[in-house]
């Protein structure tokens, strides 16, 4: 194992531990891939599925499946719309609800985290971040799942 592969393996430990401290501090309302989508229709509601797909980055069946939890959990409704096989998804009133909880949870344990650092050291983290994201990206890599391409939908 040479320092590059160790540098970027404690990046991913860190990155692994900020997203437990999210998932621990958060509320507990709503299982995976529920944030997102609520997230998603608190910027902007109403929302066809097609449009959540391209949004989210997952695939139809996958987004059906989440939908239908957060339907169920009374967070969305679903509307029909005239195209066929085809609905608009609406954030509901408790939706909203968890979602503002869930949003401030997360915005407290950021600046948790982030409050470890200097503001110098912030800065240099995201001049650093900025430039690795920038550089794999010219490598190639997206982080887009394989078989969409960046606008492609359905």
């Amino acid at each position: 194992m040479n320092d590059a592969y160790k540098t970027l393996a404690k990046l991913k430990k860190a990155n692994k531990l900020t997203r437990l401290a999210f998932r621990k501090n958060g509320p507990k309302s709503f299982t995976r891939g529920q944030g997102k989508l609520l997230n998603a229709l608190m910027e902007q509601d109403g929302l066809t599925q097609r449009d959540l797909v391209v949004i989210l980055g997952v695939t139809r069946s996958e987004l059906k499946a989440v939908v239908k939890r957060a339907e169920r959990n009374g967070f969305v409704k679903l509307v029909d719309v005239e195209e066929p096989r085809t609905y608009t998804v609406f954030i509901t009133e408790l939706g909203r609800e968890v979602a503002a909880k869930r949003i401030a949870a997360n915005d407290k344990t950021a600046q948790a985290i982030v409050d470890i650092l200097t503001p110098e050291e912030v800065a240099q983290l995201d001049a650093i971040a900025e430039k690795l994201i920038v550089g794999i990206k010219a490598m190639g890599i997206n982080g887009k799942k394989k078989g969409y391409k960046s606008g492609e939908c359905c």
